[in-house]
Order: structure tokens, then C-alpha cells, then sequence
């Protein structure tokens, strides 16, 4: 049997406030763009973001394996704007047993544009494991693994193996605007 890498959360997040907040903020979009513009051939670079949360800013040295190694996150100035951002990863963490927040990133994915496939590295990837709340969708975009594929609602959230080949496709007239919030793994024992 094929492993499972996608997995809808059962419940539903209001995801209008964040909504708005990113309409009412567009200079939000880019701000830091070391995962959409800095790397030539990053899976990301069809895509604008926000980073609401991660490693200080001023721990980069020019160095993306360094920066990306063991940090404490840290919330990111743009909330004070996209409170809402702050709120919903909040909610999220207490719904999964109050596990502890990592990296919380805003992705939108232009009207016919695409993440391509990749496997996320570094600590951050390693520790946390991935959900997405969907902020803003249409029918016919989707996140995929090989042999899966889910074309998420607004308001659904879903975790993800962010470990194995991933790639989201865009090919409608409509954007998809995701929250992508990490929460650390439970240590073993």
C-alpha cells in the first residue's frame, strides 16, 4: 500500500479575517524574498509570500543551509498587521495537543503559475511537521505527492510529509493562498 502524504485535519478554520488583513496590506507580499526571487531555480519562484514567523533575520549571514539550521522561531514584524496570521496558528497548535510553534509562512500561488516539486530540507523541516489552513482556493488547484492530489477548501486545513516530493499546481484564473504552520514533533522517549 502506497504511504500516505496528505491528510485533511477534521475541522475548519474562519479564515476571513486573515483574508482581509492580505487585502487590506498587498505590500505584505515579498518582503523577505529568499525562498521567491533570491535562488534562480527555487521550487518556489512562481510564487509570492510572507513570513510570519522563523529564524531571526539577523542570524542570515548569505549562508540559506545556516539560517535554516536549529533556531528559535520567532514572530516577524508583519504581525502586526496579519494578526490573524498569529491567531490561526495559535488555534491550530491547541487543537494538536498544544504543540510548540515553528516556522508560519503565507504562500500565494498566481492564476497559472506553480510550486514546482521539491522535498523541504533543514531543521525546520526535520523537527515540525507541516499543516496547511487554506485561505483562498478554486476548484481545480491542488497539492500533490505522486498518486495523490487534494484540492483543499477555503477554511480546511491539511498536514503534509513534507519529506517526500511535493508540488502544487495553479492552472485556474483564480490565486490559492495557503498558511503554512509548523509544529514541532513530540520528542521520543
Amino acid at each position: 500500500m502506497a504511504k500516505q502524504h496528505l491528510r485533511l485535519i477534521d475541522c475548519s478554520f474562519d479564515v476571513s479575517g486573515l483574508e482581509k488583513q492580505l487585502y487590506d496590506y498587498p505590500e505584505v507580499w515579498n518582503e523577505i524574498p529568499l525562498r521567491t526571487r533570491v535562488y534562480k531555480n527555487s521550487p518556489h519562484r512562481e510564487i509570492d509570500d510572507v513570513w510570519v514567523r522563523y529564524n531571526p533575520l539577523k542570524n542570515f549571514s548569505g549562508n540559506w543551509a545556516d539560517f535554516n539550521g536549529d533556531h528559535p522561531a520567532e514572530w516577524y514584524p508583519v504581525c502586526e498587521k496579519l494578526w490573524w496570521a498569529r491567531e490561526l496558528a495559535q488555534n491550530l497548535s491547541d487543537l494538536q495537543n498544544e504543540r510548540a510553534i515553528g516556522a508560519v509562512l503565507i504562500t500565494r500561488v498566481p492564476p497559472g503559475r506553480q510550486v514546482y516539486p521539491h522535498v523541504d530540507g533543514g531543521w525546520q523541516a526535520e523537527n515540525h511537521d507541516k499543516y496547511v489552513i487554506q485561505i483562498a482556493s478554486a476548484r481545480g488547484q491542488s497539492f500533490n505527492f505522486e498518486g495523490e492530489s487534494l484540492d483543499a477548501r477555503k477554511g480546511e486545513c491539511y498536514w503534509f510529509n513534507n519529506s517526500a516530493p511535493h508540488w502544487v499546481l495553479n492552472p485556474t484564473t483564480e490565486e490559492r493562498i495557503s498558511l503554512i504552520v509548523c509544529l514541532r514533533r513530540e520528542k521520543c522517549h
